[in-house]
């Protein structure tokens, strides 16, 4: 199922051997024309990984659903951003979908007859959404046929297709991992589902240690392995949540839990506990034990590329061999560890705190 604008396109021209350039300019001029119709635009402000970004909003509809996650990056305005998103969607502007690529769309939603050196395009499997980026001019489209479309978990990671090919050629990669830490250093969370990673991640919260992310992150190897927070949120599933008790209070979705997990979005409510980056000391594998203490035991750095790229690559449109490199490059001069993770959830942020201050030492 594609969504419904380009499902039922009787409207709409199925564009043939089409041009990347020609099918991006397509789209920016249904962009301004969605514009015109609401009377203007909205602009807000970001600071991602020390490069400035401006969201451009086509009305007031897509806000709510693209700005609670990363509002702890939010700046005053700026003249001259590095990178322009321009998000809007056909139902509350009144303006006509994107005409529909008539070609494959690969699995992870690349559409490789629109993807050049200059530009890049896919199509989001599940959210329903259009991604396009012009590399030359730093400017990029984010398109959906309605909110009503929009899925749960892409309010928790949004634009992150952009946000993964823009970063990618400046030798930051978006990866499938979370990360806590000190001011002065921390660890990478590396895992598939219900490996304990997100509990890991959220059990630091009530604890001294800072938040950057439970699900995706920033990390680049130059001029060392850091990792930067790119969205402040956090998801649980439905049926454990009575393990971070302290949480309640930040479910964003609690009308929903029979069929969703639950999201929080963090910088509501610990705004005090998000940090933006930290260099990286290290990868911990979480993996339950169900034995009551949390340890640590030493693993090797193939280990730790194995927990950390499939998954990536997995989940992220258009990732290559460029991000396998930065991946490989980080891990390679980290530690790497499996975390051990016992019943006492208070225990597992003290690991690894007691792991980041002794190296402090």
């Amino acid at each position: 199922m594609i969504s419904n604008s380009w499902e039922n396109s009787d409207n709409l021209n199925q564009i043939e051997q089409q041009e990347p350039l020609q099918f991006f300019n397509t789209v920016y001029e249904l962009y301004e024309k969605a514009e015109v119709s609401v009377g203007g635009c909205i602009d807000r402000y970001y600071c991602m990984a020390g490069f400035k970004i401006r969201l451009r909003f086509a009305g007031e509809a897509l806000i709510p659903y693209v700005i609670p996650a990363i509002a702890h990056l939010e700046i005053e305005p700026i003249s001259d951003p590095a990178l322009t998103v321009c998000i809007w969607d056909s139902a509350s502007t009144n303006t006509a979908a994107p005409p529909r690529p008539n070609q494959h769309i690969a699995k992870r939603g690349e559409l490789q007859g629109l993807i050049n050196d200059r530009i890049y395009t896919s199509f989001q499997w599940g959210a329903y959404t259009l991604s396009t980026l012009d590399r030359d001019r730093n400017l990029a489209i984010y398109w959906v046929d309605s909110t009503e479309q929009i899925p749960y978990w892409e309010t928790g990671a949004c634009l992150r297709t952009i946000f993964h090919i823009w970063m990618n050629q400046r030798k930051i990669q978006l990866v499938h991992a979370g990360a806590v830490g000190l001011p002065s250093g921390g660890v990478l969370l590396v895992g598939k589902g219900g490996s304990g990673k997100s509990t890991t991640a959220l059990s630091c919260l009530n604890s001294e240690l800072f938040y950057a992310s439970d699900d995706y992150s920033l990390i680049t190897a130059e001029p060392k392995p850091t990792v930067f927070s790119i969205y402040s949120t956090g998801k649980k599933n439905a049926d454990d949540l009575e393990r971070l008790p302290f949480l309640n209070q930040a479910i964003s979705n609690r009308d929903r839990l029979d069929t969703e997990k639950a999201v929080y979005f963090l910088n509501d409510y610990f705004p005090e506990k998000i940090i933006k980056s930290f260099p990286l000391r290290a990868l911990f594998i979480p993996r339950i034990t169900g034995k009551p203490n949390t340890t640590l035991t030493p693993t090797s750095a193939a280990t730790g590329l194995s927990a950390l790229v499939p998954s990536t690559m997995m989940q992220l449109s258009g990732a290559g061999k460029e991000a396998c490199q930065i991946m490989t490059n980080v891990v390679n001069q980290l530690q790497c560890y499996y975390l051990e993770l016992g019943t006492n959830i208070q225990e597992i942020p003290q690991v690894i705190l007691d792991f980041i201050t002794k190296g402090d030492r």
